[in-house]
């Protein structure tokens, strides 16, 4: 049995930076269950560019050190996705240096790309004796923000053109505004031709990937950001790519935990898993919280039947980010916590986010795994 394990974005702020001070170890020190299994994937989202390229000084464009590469490797990390809203934060020097960097430390990487040639081949891996493909993209790079464009297309996977550029969807509008534009663009085809050549790419992909392997898992990151509610361009984008044949979507970005739409055939599309690694304090643009940060880890178990199909066991678990006794957040288990820590009030928070990522009352019991 091929036992995958997939976890929220892995981010670090200016704060935990500084608190840190090149040493992450601590961080992920108490997650080290996310080892059992026999491939872990994380997004991690900034950039490992080096100090020469700043670290992070502003809030919302990042570069973070080196070390912070070696706590993901002693937690287990197999496979970085790296295609993200900040994969551009240091430009394409900054995507060749992460590149540089994680590869330097063992990591497989899938997502951005130093070359075409290196962007084109399929991502497969044997695992159990299960050949599985990875396809990673996103929806920006954050390009409004920061007025960085790629010279070098086929350095990101981009499933739209980059923000402000001719038929790209800005997911920070409002619900009513992001569908009237996938109406606009993708239904009544104003303007289809900007975002035809990104929709083709994304296609081809996974259906390459389809014919090299026995099963598709595409890891998209996509969505607003701090919104319960799937916006309306995450719903068709995860409908394309179920018609482009892929087996299952896992999906990043909103920086909390989305309820999944699992179809009447069982097809599963994991919109957000929520933040593994966040700073807990978040302080500005009219909101401030300094609480625990609830997430899944999403697990997937692949087996062959006698017929030489797949059959896809599908669980999770919720972990949670707390703090140490220097302030830099960690993450743990939420079973962990609750095991020693048996209080009414962690059991209904626990459950809320359980029930919440698989979209119904399903769950009583504070449980180490769900099964979905």
């Amino acid at each position: 049995m091929a036992d995958i394990t997939f976890t929220g974005d892995i981010m670090c702020s200016p704060r935990m930076t500084e608190l840190a001070n090149g040493d992450y170890s601590s961080v992920f020190n108490k997650a080290c269950k996310l080892k059992n299994c026999d491939y872990l994937v994380g997004n991690l989202e900034t950039p490992i560019a080096g100090e020469e390229m700043k670290y992070t000084h502003e809030r919302y464009c990042f570069n973070t050190p080196e070390s912070y590469l070696d706590a993901l490797k002693d937690c287990g990390f197999d496979l970085l996705t790296l295609a993200n809203n900040h994969c551009m934060d240091r430009d394409e020097e900054g995507i060749l240096k992460t590149l540089e960097n994680c590869r330097r430390r063992g990591f497989e990487t899938i997502g951005i790309y130093a070359t075409k040639e290196e962007r084109d081949r399929v991502f497969v891996r044997e695992i159990d004796g299960i050949r599985v493909a990875f396809v990673n993209y996103t929806y920006g790079t954050n390009a409004f923000a920061h007025h960085r464009f790629l010279k070098h297309k086929y350095m990101v996977n981009l499933s739209q053109p980059e923000e402000t550029l001719e038929g790209s969807i800005h997911l920070l509008n409002d619900y009513e505004q992001i569908a009237n534009e996938v109406e606009q663009i993708y239904i009544r085809g104003e303007g289809y031709e900007h975002v035809k050549p990104y929709l083709d790419a994304l296609g081809d992909d996974i259906k390459r990937a389809k014919a090299a392997s026995d099963y598709v898992i595409v890891v998209m990151h996509n969505g607003g950001q701090y919104v319960r509610e799937v916006d309306p361009y995450s719903l068709f984008l995860s409908q394309k790519i179920k018609e482009f044949g892929a087996d299952i979507i896992v999906g990043h970005h909103q920086h909390l935990i989305q309820s999944c739409g699992i179809d009447s055939d069982g097809y599963l599309k994991i919109y957000c898993l929520g933040n593994l690694m966040c700073d807990g304090r978040i302080d500005g643009d009219g909101y401030y919280f300094d609480t625990p940060l609830f997430n899944a880890v999403f697990h997937l178990s692949l087996s062959r039947r006698a017929d030489r199909s797949i059959e896809a066991k599908k669980s999770f678990s919720i972990y949670t980010t707390v703090k140490d006794k220097t302030g830099l957040p960690c993450v743990i288990d939420s079973y962990d916590v609750y095991k020693t820590l048996d209080e009414t009030y962690l059991r209904e928070m626990i459950l809320r986010y359980a029930n919440w990522f698989a979209g119904s009352e399903r769950y009583d019991t504070v449980q180490e795994r769900y099964e979905l």
